[in-house]
């Protein structure tokens, strides 16, 4: 079970997110909603640990995880509002890295491979990559290590049409059943009204019930 207790991140002084806290349990999905600017991906960026929060705990099993490398790396995927890939690399050698870096080895998942078409790509450099291309390779990175929690900043509004409703699908009758967590961004109701099961909507920062 993820528990996020009080996390807040200031700016320069100002406050962009206040204590915000919730609880997410296994085989469920939490939607994240509000306006742009209202702290949505600061919020996610704090708990996938991009940035550290100015206060606040984020708990997995009732442990605290704030600097769990192995966390990290193997219980949490994260995929940013916007790809962050390294453009020298190939979309395989990029997927390679990732994966040997949460300390995995072997084949890439076909499974994941085939989610996103990601096969023919697996030669290009990621600087040829299309926007939607990347976003693929982006979510492809999250899904590899097999994380039983997935943070998705906007991660269909991004994506190549065509692939949107094959990663509902999998999130729906493959992450979730098998006890998988979801944190799930997204400006587009139909979305949030299909996948999750309570929705926290943020403004300016503070969470609105």
């Amino acid at each position: 079970m993820l528990e996020v207790r009080g996390l807040c991140k200031s700016y320069g002084g100002c406050q962009v997110l206040s204590p915000v806290s919730f609880v997410l349990p296994p085989g469920q999905c939490l939607g994240l909603a509000g306006h742009n600017g209202s702290g949505k991906s600061t919020l996610l960026r704090l708990i996938a640990q991009i940035e550290r929060p100015d206060d606040g705990d984020i708990l997995c099993g009732g442990k605290s995880v704030l600097g769990d490398r192995h966390f990290l790396r193997n219980s949490l995927g994260y995929v940013p509002q916007r790809a962050e890939l390294a453009p020298e690399l190939t979309v395989k050698q990029q997927l390679r890295l990732w994966l040997a870096a949460c300390g995995q080895s072997g084949p890439l998942p076909e499974d994941v491979l085939d989610l996103l078409g990601l096969e023919p790509l697996l030669k290009k450099p990621i600087r040829t990559l299309s926007g939607g291309m990347a976003q693929r390779v982006s979510i492809a990175m999250a899904l590899l290590p097999r994380p039983r929690i997935l943070l998705m900043d906007e991660a269909a509004s991004g994506l190549d049409s065509g692939y949107v409703p094959g990663l509902l699908d999998w999130l729906e009758s493959v992450h979730l059943p098998g006890g998988g967590s979801l944190i799930w961004c997204s400006h587009h109701t139909e979305e949030l009204e299909r996948l999750c099961g309570a929705v926290l909507r943020l403004e300016k920062g503070k969470l609105v019930l």
